[in-house]
């Protein structure tokens, strides 16, 4: 959902009524953007907040790219395409350390009252 939000954004050619309510991509800008949002708050009520952040990131991250890559033509600066790859790269590793790894390990308390 957030992924399409950033391509949405990307696709808007300006910022007049005119323009706005004729051009898809700002529908697809509001539906994204409320998606995401309801499924962001669904995860962070049923799970880890580092599984759904991680899942967020790699969602912002990934998609967008290779559509922008693929079919909206970015490019680097000339010489610069190999930090971009690296970059790229450790932010999806990151994220999927993070969903792996990330929660604190749960540690047990045991009760003053019981016994020994």
């Amino acid at each position: 959902g957030f992924g399409v939000v950033e391509v949405a954004v990307r696709l808007i050619g300006g910022l007049t009524p005119g323009v706005l309510f004729t051009n898809p991509a700002a529908y697809a800008l509001l539906l994204g953007g409320g998606a995401a949002f309801l499924l962001l708050t669904s995860a962070l009520q049923r799970g880890s907040v580092t599984t759904a952040t991680a899942g967020l990131v790699l969602g912002e991250t990934v998609a967008p790219a290779l559509i922008g890559v693929v079919w909206l033509g970015d490019r680097t600066r000339p010489g610069l395409g190999w930090p971009a790859v690296l970059g790229f790269a450790v932010a999806v590793a990151g994220a999927l350390a993070l969903s792996r790894f990330g929660e604190a390990p749960v540690e047990r308390v045991e009760s003053a009252l019981a016994p020994r």
